[in-house]
């Protein structure tokens, strides 16, 4: 399976490279092709220190999503628009992943959607209805994400309209160790995932903690 980071050369897009990076194929993308590029042969080298053999490569993002089965959108939301309907015709039949969430910071971090409702539907709107979008990793911390070594007891709620699609991301989380895969509902409940980031950013804030995630328990 073929796995685009489209604005891949961040801290997100590194991290889920370097996770992914052992059981698919990576496609590194970024608006520069040298950028992406230099990115690519970076983590391979880390990579390779870890004595971990693997398929990757940069391009630019239109190339990096036509040449992909699943796409990652690892933008900031303002970047949203030209990775999706600035982009629109590279996109087929692709899943694609949507961990954006959209806020600000004042005095603290704030959820603020777009006028869709969430960033899911935002991305759902720019896109062909031929692409199908999932909501996921949204409260999973870059800097663990990058550090390969790192074990990640988080647990990773999903959220999409197609059941094969979510199947197929909860794959991709079970890829990471340690992380567990949890159905949360449709695409339209997006916006409740979305706004559990900037909770976790305060709370981590005000209560001196660091790489905070989240974990659902029962008794």
């Amino acid at each position: 399976m073929r796995v685009a980071l489209v604005g891949g050369t961040g801290d997100i897009g590194n991290g889920f490279a370097v996770r992914w990076a052992p059981h698919y194929e990576v496609i590194i993308g970024s608006r520069k092709v040298e950028r992406a590029q230099e990115s690519a042969a970076e983590l391979r080298r880390y990579m390779i220190s870890l004595g971990i053999d693997t398929v990757m490569h940069g391009t630019d993002n239109a190339n990096a999503i036509r040449d992909s089965d699943v796409v990652v959108l690892c933008v900031p939301p303002e970047s949203l628009s030209m990775v999706t309907s600035d982009l629109r015709d590279c996109y087929s039949d692709q899943i694609v992943i949507s961990p954006v969430v959209p806020m600000a910071r004042t005095n603290h971090f704030e959820y603020r959607p777009p006028p869709e409702g969430c960033a899911a539907f935002l991305v759902k709107r720019s896109l062909p209805e031929s692409v199908r979008v999932v909501s996921a990793f949204h409260t999973i911390p870059a800097s663990s994400l990058m550090d390969a070594e790192k074990i990640l007891r988080f647990d990773v709620p999903i959220c999409g309209d197609d059941k094969d699609a979510k199947d197929v991301v909860a794959e991709m989380c079970r890829k990471i160790r340690d992380l567990r895969p949890l159905d949360a509902g449709p695409l339209s409940v997006s916006h409740q995932v979305e706004g559990l980031t900037p909770l976790l950013l305060n709370i981590a804030r005000l209560n001196k903690m660091r790489r905070v995630g989240v974990q659902f328990v029962q008794e």
